[in-house]
């Protein structure tokens, strides 16, 4: 009697280690399953910021001329409005210097 118990005994255990290895298996390729989604989400956050990143970047130097042209133009214009003021003084002080009495 003991043997049967123990020739049972053992193909109980037997049988609960195969459904354990099963069971294993199944969750291996579950974990694989999740880690490849995983990865594929995780590259396209990736491809998706960097794309973001470039736009970004793409109109911060769009911007950054535009404010360069604009500051071009009005140190120009500036220098132009300096250089009549600074021609007419040199008239000016010409006409006294030279001509005093005209």
């Amino acid at each position: 009697m003991t043997q049967t118990i123990e020739v049972g005994l053992i193909d109980v255990l037997n049988k609960l280690d195969a459904k354990i290895d099963k069971l294993d298996n199944k969750i291996d390729s579950l974990e694989e399953k999740l880690e490849s989604k995983i990865d594929a989400l995780a590259e396209k956050l990736d491809t998706k910021t960097n794309a973001l990143g470039d736009k970004l970047n793409s109109k911060i130097d769009k911007l950054e001329t535009s404010i360069n042209n604009r500051f071009n133009t009005l140190t120009l214009g500036f220098f132009g409005f300096v250089g009549v003021l600074v021609t007419g003084l040199l008239g000016i002080v010409t006409k006294i210097v030279f001509f005093p009495n005209l």
